[in-house]
């Protein structure tokens, strides 16, 4: 398996990964503490196969010419080579797309000099080898060390019989131009991504929402991240609160108006909650199977008059239930 297969394969994996442990923490009780580490090792997992990379591996064979790196795969006839030179000294440029360590890269860049162009190699290595191919291609590449990227200079140039000074298909001011568009596009983009995910966190530390509703058969809660609906005959009581220690959230929404999902205290132990922050009057349902959900309202007189209309709504189901000969369910205010 070459480098590019071993990143992109891991990359699929660390995605997959993040889906799952982003999914968990939404549908389940996963602790934060575990949803934090699960995320961490999936980005640890990216950087992994960068350290197996064998860096820059080029050959002669056979009339063909091949450069192999992470995100390069150059394999070429020899008669495609329209000038080759050797340098001690190379603007790398922008990286476009590939593989960028410390001093090492490898993919598709751009420069003042060429535009875009091929380029695997590092700068620690002063000697660069510079190759225009197939018309209007240019591959610049260092292999191993100094004196054998020489030698292998020295190997193209015999072969090829095209030793001399690489122009710039594009005309050097054609070429610097394209390289500018190309930085500010990145710069652009860079700006673009960047205030975009400022403006996600920004909504979602301040958005969420806050749906309850009630009809015949039962009540719904629906919250940012957490739903539920609870018939009137899975209800055991319902409490009215002005204090409630949240705990801590196992999963779903914390932002700065509204906590939702899944949360976790000494009191209920695992729980459903569903409130606004800045309201301190809670509604508390204990479902008859022992699970709790609590919510409110955006402010407290309106949690207030919910109660009391959710209190009457539960008498006149416990009445009609009585009146139909059956258990009516235990509950208390």
């Amino acid at each position: 398996m070459n480098d590019s297969t071993k990143f992109w394969c891991t990359v699929l994996a660390s995605t997959l990964i993040m889906v799952i442990d982003a999914v968990l923490v939404v549908m389940s009780a996963l602790p934060m503490w575990l949803f934090w580490l699960i995320l961490a090792v999936a980005f640890v997992m990216l950087f992994i196969p960068m350290l197996s990379f064998r860096g820059t591996q080029a050959s002669v064979s056979d009339g063909r010419f091949m450069v192999k790196a992470p995100f390069v795969n150059v394999d070429i006839p020899l008669s495609s080579i329209q000038a080759v030179e050797c340098r001690t000294e190379f603007d790398i440029g922008l990286r476009m797309y590939g593989y960028g360590g410390i001093s090492s890269g490898s993919g598709d860049f751009t420069n003042k000099e060429f535009g875009s162009y091929t380029f695997a190699g590092t700068r620690r290595i002063p000697l660069f080898i510079v190759i225009r191919h197939s018309g209007k291609r240019i591959l610049a590449f260092n292999v191993g060390s100094e004196s054998e990227t020489m030698a292998l200079y020295r190997e193209l140039a015999d072969l090829s019989g095209k030793a001399g000074a690489v122009i710039s298909p594009n005309g050097s001011e054609k070429a610097a131009k394209g390289h500018r568009t190309m930085r500010n596009f990145m710069v652009a983009f860079i700006v673009v991504v960047v205030a975009v995910v400022i403006a996600v966190v920004a909504l979602t530390m301040t958005g969420g929402h806050i749906d309850v509703s009630m009809d015949e058969d039962g009540l719904e809660v629906d919250a940012t991240m957490m739903h539920e609906d609870i018939p009137y005959s899975d209800i055991s009581h319902i409490e009215l609160r002005d204090d409630l220690d949240y705990g801590v959230r196992v999963g779903g929404f914390g932002g700065s108006d509204i906590s939702s999902g899944n949360f976790r205290n000494d009191e209920f132990g695992n729980y459903r909650l569903a409130v606004h922050n800045d309201v301190h009057s809670f509604i508390v349902v204990h479902r008859v199977d022992g699970s709790v959900v609590v919510f409110n309202l955006e402010n407290e007189e309106s949690t207030e008059s919910f109660f009391e209309k959710l209190s009457d709504r539960m008498d006149y189901a416990s009445m009609s239930t009585i009146g139909l000969g059956r258990h009516a369910p235990a509950y208390c205010i």
